[in-house]
């Protein structure tokens, strides 16, 4: 079984470093001590669900995120880039994108088949 409070934990602390905020930036700004939100990296509390939406806000992420359990590197990235795409908000960016890995994966499937 998942340990919810290490997944939390484990994505509370990618999401807190991709944003390179520190222990005490993040605190300071929901509200609570560095030392408790290290607690909450580490698995070792159970936050509420106040304290996750938060968060969550604060990382600008969905609260959902800090409780996906990624099984491996493949889950987080294909994760962190649906995350990417939907933060940019720039629909012409997001088809643009689109257009070029769709392009790059028919390369792919051509190669493969020579």
């Amino acid at each position: 079984m998942v340990d919810i409070l290490k997944t939390c934990g484990l994505n509370l602390r990618h999401y807190r470093k991709a944003k390179g905020l520190t222990l005490n930036q993040l605190s300071q700004d929901i509200g609570i001590t560095s030392s408790y939100l290290g607690y909450l990296e580490r698995g070792q509390r159970n936050p509420s669900l106040a304290t996750i939406a938060k968060i969550a806000e604060a990382l600008e992420v969905e609260p959902y995120h800090l409780l996906v359990n990624f099984e491996n590197r493949f889950d987080r990235s294909l994760h962190n880039l649906i995350i990417m795409l939907i933060t940019r908000k720039r629909i012409d960016e997001v088809i643009f994108l689109q257009e070029v890995l769709t392009s790059y994966l028919k390369s792919i499937k051509n190669n493969d088949r020579q």
